[in-house]
């Protein structure tokens, strides 16, 4: 198998046909032979460089198919890391608005019982000062009589 090398398909098919024709040219210029002989070399030749070619495009394919069910895999687990993080955030962020709720509810009561005895204390200041007036009213029909 060829080496784990990214070159395109067209790159290897092209650099597959070039080395073809420029051996097949050479092998021509250098080898004196009869027509006949030069178009059976031409023939061999031609198939040769066809199924160096078609090799080259299954194996290519093989390597596209690898890649496309490698990057599916990847794909994959990444979105399975994401459904996780996001189920964490989610129950990060309920247990965050919980926390908020109980103190929000902790504070409403503190304040309300505050609230209750001021009130009190108001009722009780009222009383007091409706006494404190009706002794003085008391006191000045006493005296006006």
């Amino acid at each position: 198998m060829i080496e784990e090398k990214k070159f395109s398909f067209s790159t290897v098919a092209i650099s597959f046909l070039l080395g073809g024709l420029v051996g097949a040219g050479v092998a021509l210029l250098l080898a004196p032979k009869s027509g006949r002989e030069i178009r059976e070399t031409l023939k061999d030749t031609t198939e040769e460089l066809r199924e160096r070619a078609r090799m080259a495009a299954e194996e290519a394919k093989l390597r596209l198919v690898s890649t496309k069910e490698e990057l599916e895999e990847k794909a994959e687990l990444v979105k399975c890391r994401l459904e996780e993080k996001t189920e964490e955030l989610k129950e990060e962020l309920k247990e965050k608005a919980d926390e908020v709720v109980y103190k929000g509810k902790d504070i409403l009561e503190e304040k309300t019982a505050a609230l209750k005895e001021a009130i009190e204390a108001g009722k009780e200041a009222m009383e007091k000062e409706k006494e404190r007036l009706l002794a003085k009213i008391r006191k000045e029909e006493a005296e006006e009589a």
